[in-house]
């Protein structure tokens, strides 16, 4: 408002604000959204995840969308009600970030992919890996065809952090 003066609290979230921005360049700058993640909500998986993302160079650069088996939320019938919100979400975040890769992170003994696909999975490491390569490429399958513009990458994590890529 014009002849309006800053109360003391307002000239000291102003202070604030300037010194964050002073302290942390990196709020004060943006940096362009280069792709998005999804992943799974387990939490013994996010700092992995995390470090998964800064070793392949986009630190402050990716957006994230965490459901219950990440990937697997997204395609599996068993949960077929969140499909919707994914889809939906990524639109968004392609419009909103410009992005140009989708990253998909399944991981190893996972709740989600046992309430999918059996709990079989738990004790058999090769019907683990291959129910989760199949739930991989169908996500893969589904954004080339919504999006083709988007590179996809797609892996198994191990609870160790390792990525297992999945063509």
């Amino acid at each position: 408002m014009p002849g309006r003066t800053f109360s003391r609290r307002g000239a000291l979230g102003l202070g604030f604000g300037a010194a964050m921005a002073a302290a942390f360049p990196a709020l004060a700058q943006y940096k362009p959204t280069e792709a998005m993640m999804m992943n799974c909500i387990d939490p013994r998986v996010t700092t992995t995840s995390l470090a998964y993302m800064v070793s392949r160079g986009f630190m402050d650069r990716y957006s994230q969308f965490v459901v219950a088996g990440g990937p697997i939320g997204a395609v599996a019938p068993a949960f077929e009600q969140w499909h919707k919100a994914f889809w939906e979400n990524l639109a968004i975040t392609i419009q909103l970030h410009k992005i140009k890769r989708v990253v998909g992170l399944t991981h190893r003994d996972c709740g989600a992919a046992f309430v999918a696909y059996g709990e079989a999975l738990r004790t058999d490491k090769a019907l683990e890996t291959a129910k989760q390569s199949e739930a991989l490429r169908t996500y893969k399958a589904e954004i080339n065809k919504r999006h083709p513009e988007l590179a996809v990458d797609i892996g198994i994590m191990a609870l160790d952090g390792v990525v297992e890529v999945v063509s």
